[in-house]
């Protein structure tokens, strides 16, 4: 008989840890949306490493059972790390279906997620499928400096970013302190 063993990582809380990341790029993808530069080279810049990071951050999510994790953290992994490629020429719409595509999964996974018992998580990946296709919107409009989808693209990732350094603060009090420090719409 074969013998089951569960593997558990825990390394920075895994959790809290990918919220930053997304975060983390989903600001600087943000102020490219509001017009604080006009260049994707600090997006392109950041999206390997930070793909590099929630790669290694679904492999430990998936030694810790946490599928649901693994699925959003696998994606944008896969994601960010072919960004540059994806990048390249602004002009095909293969770029736009790209991000079209990664918009719908992570629609799709908040759908899952509304099984979770933590409501925020939800909301979280329903702003950022919404920041996702709205970006795809913008791409495929073809003019990459169009002020008003542009601008509604970065308030949409700027919504993510809050939410997701929200979600792992709060994720990572509640781990440290045992109780809810700051509300996660937590379901019983």
């Amino acid at each position: 008989m074969a013998e089951e063993s569960n593997v558990h990582v825990k390394v920075a809380m895994v959790e809290p840890l990918a919220c930053f990341l997304i975060a983390f790029i989903a600001i600087v993808i943000a102020m490219f949306g509001l017009d604080q530069y006009d260049s994707l080279v600090a997006i392109v810049g950041m999206a390997q490493w930070v793909g590099l990071g929630l790669g290694i951050c679904a492999v430990i999510a998936y030694l810790n059972e946490n599928l649901l994790l693994t699925g959003v953290c696998g994606i944008l992994a896969v994601f960010l790390l072919a960004f540059q490629a994806i990048t390249g020429d602004p002009a095909t719409m293969a770029g736009a279906t790209a991000v079209g595509f990664v918009g719908i999964v992570l629609l799709i996974i908040g759908v899952v997620a509304l099984m979770q018992p933590v409501k925020m998580l939800p909301i979280l990946l329903f702003v950022a499928g919404i920041a996702v296709l709205v970006t795809a919107l913008w791409w495929d409009s073809g003019d990459l400096m169009d002020s008003s989808l542009r601008m509604v693209m970065g308030v949409f990732w700027f919504l993510t970013a809050l939410l997701a350094f929200y979600i792992g603060t709060a994720v990572m009090f509640l781990v440290v302190k045992g109780k809810q420090v700051l509300p996660l719409l937590i379901k019983a």
